[in-house]
């Protein structure tokens, strides 16, 4: 009898997505709202500027628009099959195997991204991550996340959150034809989490995302946030376009 019991990626779990693969590029690599949120934050950035993909997957739709920007990209995966993906399908950028709760760069970055690869972190893990992305850029470096807020997610229910509202803890998710549990925070949350960490919220936008029904997912409401980390001489100053 198949398990129909939810269940639990953690940070470790290569093996589910290194199988993953193609699969996952086939139902989410064409996604136009991304594609046009790319855009916009590749538009922010130095041309020649140097780029963090944290859990590039296939590499497509992100590190290969930066790439295609003439842009630089590294990316840092935990699963081997991913990281083989991106190689072949951005061969100009960057790419290793690397579990970004644990991975120390050399370099600082003009930009980062993470995009839908956050969600089996803890809420602690994603706070950690906030600090280290915001260690990881230069002055005047952007963050841009892809997630879903907590509130616009049907499958979280009440009892998710946290006594302060801001998190939802093991929510059931359809996911490639597997029920697991994710951690979704707030709009709100986000806020508070990023402005804690030193980031000004220079851009947020949201938009629904339909997978195609093959991919037995359920339907994505995402929430797009663009941060700064603040400079000395900040380029928001005068500039009310990127709001």
């Amino acid at each position: 009898m198949e398990n129909t019991q939810p269940s639990e990626p953690t940070n470790s779990d290569e093996q589910f997505w290194t199988d993953l693969g193609l699969k996952y590029e086939a139902a989410f690599g064409h996604d136009i709202g991304l594609h046009k949120v790319i855009q916009r934050y590749l538009k922010m950035l130095p041309a020649s500027g140097l780029i963090l993909d944290c859990g590039p997957g296939t590499g497509k739709p992100v590190a290969a628009a930066i790439a295609e920007s003439g842009r630089r990209v590294h990316g840092i995966d935990m699963s081997p099959g991913m990281v083989s993906l991106s190689r072949k399908a951005v061969p100009s950028g960057t790419f290793e195997v690397a579990n970004m709760l644990e991975w120390a760069p050399t370099v600082s970055y003009d930009g980062a991204v993470a995009s839908l690869s956050i969600f089996e972190l803890s809420r602690q893990e994603i706070a950690t991550m906030s600090h280290a992305w915001f260690s990881w850029l230069k002055p005047g470096g952007l963050l841009l996340i892809n997630t879903f807020g907590a509130e616009d997610c049907r499958q979280v229910k009440a009892g998710n959150y946290d006594a302060d509202g801001q998190c939802a803890n093991k929510v059931e998710w359809r996911f490639m034809s597997k029920t697991i549990l994710i951690t979704l925070l707030t709009k709100a949350g986000w806020k508070v989490l990023l402005e804690k960490a030193g980031f000004e919220i220079v851009h947020t936008e949201e938009d629904l995302f339909t997978p195609p029904a093959a991919a037995d997912c359920d339907p994505e409401p995402r929430y797009y946030i663009i941060a700064e980390k603040p400079s000395s001489t900040s380029r928001l100053q005068g500039d009310v376009s990127r709001h």
